[in-house]
This record gives C-alpha cells, structure tokens and sequence, in this order.
C-alpha cells in the first residue's frame, strides 16, 4: 500500500469539511492539522483494479488520512459515505486497534472529495474492502511513531519499545514514555519501516467489540448536517419538476410563475451523468425557498415532447414481453462455464440437450415473478451547489451532497462548469439513506445546471412524487425453474432468468457478455444439483434501471429458495433436512449458518400454535451467508402478520456486532416491505405510485421480533449492508405455502395495498 507522510503542509482542501465529533471549517482544519503527523493513504474503491491505479501518483492517490496532532488528537478522514450503515464507526474502529489507542480518543472526518479516487460506498464493501488497507494504515502510523521514539534514545532495538493506550514505552525503563502527541510532529519525518508488526487477531482489544458508533450523538441532538439541511445566506431553492413520461423532453420553455426567481430547463442525463445530447427532461423553478418553489412547480403547466415508444413502457405490455422473451428469447449461458477446448456457443447445444435429456418430464416447472421496485429513501435527493464568478467566468464550484459516489460528483461538476479539479471541491454529507440511488448522479447534475443559470448558491430538492417517479428502478424479473427429483434428491436444474441489465444500461456491457449483477444469487449456490443449467435473457423496455439494495441476489435468491421448498413440500422432507442434503462438501459455511439457524429456530418451530407456520431461506450476497427462519400468522384472509424472524449470519471477521445486528434488522425491514407491498408500477411510461400513501410500508406496531446470531469466524470481513434482503421473500413466501397452502410465486403479496391497510 503507497502512503505518504506529511508535516504542516497539508492542505486543508485535501483533508476534512465536515467532522462527526467536531465541528471545524476548512479553516479550522488548516490551524488543527498544523504540525503533527498526518498519513495520507488510499482505501480501495468499488470496480477500479489495481492495476488502474499504477499510473496514478501518490499524493492523488490519497483518499483518505490520519491525524495524529501535537496535543495528541487523532483523527481518521475517510472519503466514503455514512448513511446510516456504521461505517465511519467500523473504519474508526479498525484504525484504533492497530494505532493502539482506546476508541474515546479517535476522532472520525469526512474528507473532502478527491477528484481521482474518492471511494464509491456502494456493494456492501464500506467497511469489509478497506480492513486490511486500514489495519496496515494504522499499523504505519504507529510504527513511525515508534521510529521517532527509537531516534530519541537511540536505542535501534525495535522490541525494546511498545505501542500502549497512545503512548509509546520504553521497555527498559518503564519510567520513560511518551506521548503520541509529544512524538507527532518527529514522527513525520521518520522512513517508514517494512516490518509494520499487524496485530494478532487473537490479541484484538476492539476489533469484535459493540462499541458507540460516532455518528450517533450528534444525529440525537440535531447537529448532524445531511444534505437537506444545507443552508447559509443568500442562497435560493430549487425544485424539479419532470417530464412525467419516461423519456419525455421538454417542447417548450414555460412562463416563468409568479413568485419564482427563474425557470431553469435541465439537461437529461443518463444515470452517471453522461449527457444525453440535445435533451432536456425537466425543468426546475427557482424560489426564495423550497416550499413555494415546490408549489410553483406543481402548478406549473409544461409543454412536453413524448417518445414513439410511451404506450409500450406499461407494466402490463412488459409483462407479456418478459413472457414471451422466458419463453423464446436469446439466452446467454452463466453456468456451467465451458470446459477448455469449447467456446461459449459450441458448448450451449450440448449443455442445454444434457439438461433436457435428465429433466424429461420435469418433477416441477415454475415460474417466479419480482417487479420494478422504487429505492424510497427516507431523505429525498437534493444537492446544493456554489458557484463563485469572476465576470461571466466560473472560478470555483462548491458541492455539498448526500452521494454515496463524491469522486463522480466531482467529474461532472468539472464537464460542466468547465472547471479544473482543484477549483471543485465536494462535500460528502450525512446521507438519510442511500440504498445504491445516491450513486447516481441525476440530481447532482441539475444543481450544478441551475447554480450556472442564476449565477447565486441554489438547493436543489427532488419532491417525494418525482423521487418515487423518476428512480433508477430496481429490475423487473421472470425466472422459470425446472427440475427433476429422484429419490428426494435433485437430478436435473434449468433455471432460465428475464431481465434487463443495469450495466448495459449505462452502456458498459460488451456485446455477448452477462451482466454479473442479473445472474447474482443464481449461480455458484451450494447445493447439488445434479445436470443444471443457468441462462440469462437480456430484456430491454425503456425503464431506467438501478442498484437497489441487494441487486440481483433479490431477485435470484426468491426464485432459488422458493423452488427449493417446493422441492422440500414435494419429496416429502423437511426443508431443512432437504437442503441439507443437498449442500456440496466443500461449502461448510453454509451448511454451519443453515445448522446455526436450525438450532436457534428449532424451540420455538416445533411448539407454533394454531395458525402459525414458518419458513426458512439462505442466501449468499457480498460474501456473506445469511439463513432466516421466519414464523407467521394470518388474522384474516387477505391479512398477514410476521411474528418473528430469526437470522443468522457469517460476515468473516465482525469489527462490531452491534452494527452488524443492526444492519440485519433493517435489510429485515426493508425486505418485507419490498415482500409484501413493494412495486413500481407503470402506464404509458408514467410511474404511478407517487407517495408513502401507494407504497405501503410496515408500521412500528407491526414489526416482528428479530433475533441475530453471528457466527464467530477469523475470515476476512464480508459485506453486511445488503446480504440481509435477499433470504426475507422466499422464506415468507415459504412460511405461507405452509400456512395457506397457497404458493406465492409472484410479489409482491399484496400488490394494491396502501397506508390505509393491506
């Protein structure tokens, strides 16, 4: 790992904007960070390989920093986002077990973005992915420390010093010690050793501990800034206003409203930013604030242009689309891969004519429907943007955001503004949820297009209608499974998926190629299945797409677990005892998350009274096995009630448990809502569920118990953020073939509902 050390040089629009525990300015920062030690390093980011970042020098390399000051402060600056997943915490808490100090005397930044490498949060990896980089990190800072200790007394001899509670001991006489603080600014200057002496995982004193995330405090008091409370003198609010047709443009410009500052027509762009030339798909109405120019906008009547194509983006047409594609459409092979000698299409006819051949008659035949599904998130999307002229010429651009991808707002605030790198700087802001539709960059994009119009600082606000309207829509999906049984044991698997896929979307699939996140928790599952076969079906209806909490393993997962059980209710078997076995050798974590959930469900499974029923799913996302045991109820037909949801997880090595039980309650959450209620649904391409009022969600009262137990493991860490959505529908889905008798196949379970009741 390349870092760098510094002395009082270090830049304040390189480092901290906006502190957790502190409330400091970038100006503060300069006379905070003067003298000391500060490490500048890079944490891994999402789809970049290290072989891109080789040619990238070492000071753009740094996203992210440490701070240890001469009054003993210590700081950790990270470029990703906290949106509620613990990662600032998780991070912050790697960095202090390595540093050697207790965790009250860490403090955790949000470091300005890096126009290079800012990290994306994104794919579960805000913690899992940068553990070892961090730990090394940490370990570096403490070992140069220890190197400034050794040139005071001269001593050479590594061993004869030891790191301890932010102090480094000389261990010949104890009496003699220092200060981090006292050896800070020395520590700077030293070279750092190749022997950095990581902690035995044996010997963590944090790592594993349920310590106090540090973003907490100040959410409860309200000094927490998220995007939406983004505010200072002189500055104007904007709401958008769309074009309610999916790729509809704008005919005419409006009259500017009465009350309104200005009309600004914004520029579609696709769903990284990329202009789509010539077009404009809304318009945004500039107001003294956000509630009169949301008003404005509503009001507003708008001339637009609709695509040929409207009357065909309808959920009921791309239904029988998908239909039709299940049926007869192009497929792409995903597993098994060709063996060596074959190529990919040489080796499709015989695969699928092995599969045929042991299917025969097939045992069952199903086909298993998830829809369109919104990201909702609870804070909706806004951006405020400062642009500072020199006459008609921009000389700098300020962002504040709730983005989950800093380093792509800055990108495009440089294609737009026309701006060098070092004249941008982007604040990352506590965000009120991201679930993947903060890494896209729509609204980052038409802030900055009405920062350039007015020329004053602008607050840009998405309302709930065109949130809900205008998502990166999680993808609709049809999967037919077939399989064969013989002697309770699966001899033949077609398991055929119809979707569109988010990557050639944004026009980075090669012709031919799968898209990873459509076949994700299809492929490489843990159970035998004797002649099988995976294909993928490539759908396109014109519907924008995005990462939605979970991504494919949601969608793949419901079809997989499902099939399972049928297969369970069909031989005969308990589904545990079913999946069991057909769990392959090799996969023991599965099988030891499947017997942990057994084992933890099994008191009160066996004693459920009268109109109860379970069901059970396990599922692998981000590296992480996650089993969940659910037990239902049905007061009334047409109603359901979920008691309880056991869930038992292996992440690899846990650096805090409490964050990781957390995350399992809300991926839980999340996951009944999008079971029971969630859908996107559209009629000649305009969205129309809108609001909280047509997206139904779970109530306080209705929330069932949940219980997590983590399996202890000296695993690398594995993502936690999403792996808890994908086991939730089909082990619901199973629990209520058990109660009812009916098999739900297609979600959600209650497609009309809204907050009035199911």
């Amino acid at each position: 790992m390349t870092m760098t050390t510094y002395t009082s040089t270090l830049p304040a629009d390189e480092i901290v904007a906006t502190l957790a525990t502190q409330k400091l300015n970038r100006r503060g920062f300069l006379k905070f960070s003067a003298n000391g030690l500060a490490l500048a390093f890079a944490l891994p980011m999402i789809g970049r390989s290290d072989d891109a970042n080789a040619a990238i020098t070492t000071q753009d390399l740094a996203n992210a920093y440490i701070h240890i000051s001469p009054n003993g402060t210590i700081t950790l600056a990270f470029g990703g986002a906290e949106m509620g997943q613990g990662s600032m915490s998780g991070l912050a808490q790697i960095l202090a077990e390595e540093l050697m100090v207790d965790w009250t005397q860490i403090s955790v930044a949000q470091a300005l973005a890096n126009p290079v490498i800012s990290y994306t949060t994104g794919g579960s990896s805000a913690v899992s992915r940068r553990y070892t980089t961090l730990r090394t990190a940490g370990a570096a800072a403490r070992e140069l420390l220890v190197a400034a200790a050794m040139q005071e007394t001269g001593d050479s001899n590594r061993d004869n010093f030891k790191a301890d509670n932010a102090k480094i001991v000389y261990l010949p006489d104890t009496e003699i010690w220092w200060e981090y603080g006292e050896l800070a600014s020395a520590a700077a200057g030293m070279t750092l050793p190749a022997d950095l002496r990581l902690t035995n995982p044996a010997n963590f004193r944090l790592i594993g501990k349920p310590l106090p995330r540090v973003d907490i405090p100040a959410k409860v008091d309200g000094s927490a800034k998220f995007g939406i409370d983004i505010w200072f003198p002189g500055m104007v609010f904007a709401a958008i206003k769309h074009c309610p047709t999916i790729g509809g443009t704008l005919k005419s410009m409006p009259a500017k409203p009465s009350g309104a500052i200005a009309v600004v027509a914004c520029t579609a762009s696709n769903t990284r930013g990329s202009v789509i030339a010539g077009s404009k798909n809304a318009v945004a109405v500039v107001a003294s604030n956000t509630w009169l120019a949301s008003r404005l906008a509503k009001k507003m009547s708008v001339s637009w242009s609709l695509p040929v194509s409207t009357a065909n983006v309808d959920s009921a047409q791309i239904l029988t689309y998908a239909q039709g594609q299940l049926g007869s459409g192009v497929a792409l092979i995903a597993e098994p891969l060709p063996p060596a000698g074959y190529t990919p299409q040489s080796f499709a006819p015989v695969i699928e004519a092995d599969v045929a051949k042991a299917i025969g008659t097939p045992t069952l035949d199903a086909t298993y429907t998830v829809p369109y599904l919104a990201h909702a998130t609870m804070e909706v999307l806004n951006c405020t943007v400062s642009i500072v002229y020199s006459g008609t010429t921009p000389v700098s651009c300020e962002i504040w955001a709730p983005t989950q991808s800093a380093t792509a707002v800055a990108t495009n605030a440089a294609l737009l503004t026309q701006l060098p790198a070092s004249a941008i700087t982007v604040h990352t802001t506590f965000l009120g949820g991201g679930l993947g539709r903060k890494i896209e960059q729509d609204y980052i994009w038409q802030a900055i297009e009405v920062a350039m119009a007015v020329r004053k600082p602008v607050k840009l606000t998405w309302m709930r209608e065109e949130d809900f309207g205008h998502d990166q829509y999680r993808p609709l999906a049809l999967t037919r499974v077939k399989a064969k049984l013989a002697g309770g044991k699966i001899q033949a698997w077609s398991y055929r998926t119809v979707s569109q896929s988010i990557t050639a979307q944004r026009g980075r699939l090669k012709a031919g190629s799968i898209d990873s996140q459509a076949i994700e928790g299809a492929i490489h599952l843990p159970y035998e299945l004797g002649n099988y076969l995976v294909e993928w079906v490539p759908l396109d209806t014109g519907v924008p797409v995005g990462y939605w909490r979970s991504v494919g393993a949601s969608i793949n997962s419901f079809a997989v677990e499902s099939m399972m059980d049928e297969l369970a209710k069909t031989a005969a078997i308990d589904p545990f005892t079913f999946r069991y076995n057909h769990l392959k050798s090799e996969d023991a974590r599965a099988l030891a998350t499947l017997q942990a959930a057994d084992l933890l469900s099994s008191s009160w499974r066996k004693q459920l009274p009268a109109g109860h029923a379970w069901g059970v799913a396990i599922s692998q996302a981000f590296g992480t096995w996650v089993c969940e045991v659910v037990e239902i109820s049905q007061p009334a037909v047409g109603s359901l009630r979920v008691h309880r949801v056991d869930c038992v997880v292996d992440c690899g090595t846990v650096i805090n448990p409490a964050s990781v039980e957390a995350q399992m309650q809300g991926s839980i959450l999340h996951g009944l809502n999008a079971t029971l209620w969630g859908e996107a649904v559209f009629k000649a391409g305009i969205a129309t569920k809108l609001n909280f009022n047509s997206n139904r969600v779970m109530r306080v009262s209705e929330m069932p118990t949940v219980r997590v137990h983590i399996i202890p493991s000296t695993n690398p860490p594995s993502g936690i953020g999403e792996p808890g959505v994908p086991p939730l529908a089909p082990a619901l889905a199973n629990a209520y073939a058990r109660l009812s008798g009916i098999r739900i196949r297609k979600l959600p379970f209650f497609a009309n509902a809204t907050m009035g009741g199911i």
